[in-house]
């Protein structure tokens, strides 16, 4: 963000290079992302066999799913990685627009700790001041009523220069460090600036919950038994764009824009992405990765990670069998058995129950 910025002298400009650049630097992840979506679909028929077979032995289901996901090189687990680094991402965008002056100005903690001190005066008794104070030094230092009180503090003119040139505003007038609910709280007035605040939110919202319907209704059209059994996951995805709203207008204003900017990038990708990996094309990716395996061993994460799987889960079938008692040849015990040795062990717990508390036993137990 800081050399973005430097190179366009524009912060809104800054946000939206940077948001492409992130999305181009995510998108071999979010090729193998779509290629694993289409090809979950495509074995899904498989997969109900699969469940339909081992309906009453969840461990042997799950041993033969992740059989068929090492056979047919799919990753499950492919869609959530790109979900998490953009989390990441947008942290890393939370910090570096509530704190301009440091990441972007890269002024010192001593400049800034000089600010913070001689801007507290205009904002006494607004809580909100410690917790974003170089958003409100930028607000402060902008009015050139202020500039004289700063000068009077000891703040060099380099320092003011930098602050008073920093352009933050959006399309020229729509100051991205400011929060959306501020021009309403209070009373609202009817500007450019304040209109446009509103709507980032509002539009931010807006487009999340367009991409929702739009990668639903293609989910629905690839696998309509998945897209079903998500209900309860599809009803909160329609409310995450409600929820985007709601921080939007909690949160300074270039947060929101970054979140108009990344979906928008995320929604043109989703949809070139879609034309390009059909159904059909993706089978034809899976049968040349088969033809390859067969002459290369696999490796990877995903083979390690099938791998540990599949040991971990032979290990607790066998400590499972090894966990069953057996008789004094060996052998299992007969079902009659089996109750007689349960009886016992209840007993034996009610005894020491019994020893613990001090009270008596009958047939039934502790009383």
């Amino acid at each position: 963000m800081w050399g973005i910025y430097h190179l366009v002298n524009n912060y809104g400009i800054a946000i939206l290079i940077f948001t492409v650049l992130i999305r181009l630097l995510l998108f071999p992840l979010s090729v193998n992302q779509q290629k694993s979506t289409a090809a979950m679909s495509a074995i899904n028929p498989k997969l109900e066999q699969l469940k339909k077979k081992y309906a009453n032995n969840q461990q042997k289901l799950q041993e033969e799913q992740m059989k068929l996901y090492s056979e047919e090189n799919i990753n499950p687990m492919a869609s959530c990685l790109p979900m998490v680094l953009q989390l990441v991402f947008l942290y890393g965008v939370f910090d570096v627009i509530y704190k301009p002056l440091t990441h972007i100005l890269r002024l010192s903690a001593t400049e800034i700790e000089l600010l913070k001190n001689t801007t507290a005066q205009f904002f006494e008794g607004n809580n909100a001041f410690n917790s974003r104070p170089e958003l409100y030094i930028v607000s402060a230092m902008q009015n050139p009523a202020n500039m004289q009180t700063y000068l009077d503090a000891g703040v060099t003119q380099s320092v003011m220069d930098q602050v008073m040139g920093f352009h933050n505003k959006l399309f020229g007038f729509i100051d991205l460090g400011i929060i959306p609910k501020s021009v309403i709280e209070g009373g609202f007035t009817f500007s450019a600036q304040n209109v446009g605040l509103i709507l980032i939110p509002v539009i931010a919202g807006l487009l999340q919950l367009f991409t929702t319907i739009y990668s639903t209704a293609k989910q629905k059209k690839l696998n309509p038994d998945a897209s079903q059994a998500m209900g309860s996951m599809n009803a909160m995805l329609y409310a995450m764009p409600l929820m985007s709203v709601w921080i939007g207008f909690g949160f300074a204003a270039g947060l929101g824009f970054y979140w108009i900017c990344s979906s928008l990038v995320g929604l043109v990708q989703m949809v070139v992405l879609n034309k390009i990996y059909t159904p059909e094309y993706v089978q034809k990716l899976i049968e040349k990765d088969k033809a390859k395996n067969k002459t290369k061993k696999r490796s990877g994460l995903m083979q390690k990670y099938n791998e540990m799987m599949q040991e971990q889960m032979r290990q607790n079938q066998q400590q499972t069998t090894e966990s069953k008692p057996v008789d004094d040849d060996g052998n299992k015990l007969s079902n009659a058995k089996m109750k007689e040795y349960e009886k016992k062990i209840i007993a034996e717990a009610r005894r020491r129950q019994a020893e613990k508390y001090g009270d008596d036993l009958d047939d039934e137990g502790p009383v």
